[in-house]
């Protein structure tokens, strides 16, 4: 493992110029990623009863279901292509668009992601924990010490995953709902 320097600059991933910060190497903490307007709708998604959950794995994680909500997500999964492709120096192809609730009590072991999952971005868009309740985010192996990602709506990450990083999500008692964007090459 090896340490890491930081940089941060500004860019315009989607609706809004967010703070892009790389913290370990293939790996940024984007700030501010979505105008409050998209935050706003995206949890709403969660409370809107024409939306449908189904169980994902792993335990205590819901996944959207195919809808309007969904569809509008995958039009922002494209939108952002040319941003992404920018950051990562790669030409990319949305795979798939994911928006989750992990329940209290989700965890994610320790493990890389599949290679054929090139880039994801996932930004963290409700949080509803306390510090005597808490919840966490995803944590980096790859570099020491290990990169946790500060838990906060309208934050997250760019990982380009061509280096197979290790990574997990320690079990904590706290809500959270994310939407992830993968990629792979074109």
């Amino acid at each position: 493992m090896t340490q890491y320097n930081t940089s941060t600059q500004q860019v315009k991933i989607y609706d809004q110029v967010c703070q892009l910060q790389s913290v370990a190497p293939n790996c940024w903490l984007v700030d501010e990623c979505f105008c409050s307007e998209t935050l706003s709708w995206m949890q709403d998604i969660v409370i809107n009863e024409q939306n449908q959950f189904a169980v994902s794995r792993p335990h205590r994680r819901l996944m959207l279901q195919p809808g309007p909500d969904h569809a509008r997500l995958q039009q922002i999964g494209l939108d952002i292509i040319p941003s992404l492709n920018q950051i990562s120096g790669l030409d990319l192809n949305l795979m798939i668009v994911k928006f989750w609730l992990d329940l209290p009590g989700f965890a994610c072991q320790t493990h890389s992601d599949s290679p054929d999952i090139i880039v994801t971005y996932q930004v963290y868009v409700d949080i509803w924990s306390s510090k005597q309740d808490p919840c966490h985010g995803i944590e980096f192996l790859h570099v020491d010490p290990p990169y946790k990602l500060e838990l906060a709506n309208n934050k997250g990450y760019i990982n380009v995953n061509t280096d197979l990083k290790p990574h997990r999500v320690l079990p904590g008692i706290g809500t959270r709902a994310s939407v992830t964007f993968q990629y792979n090459l074109v």
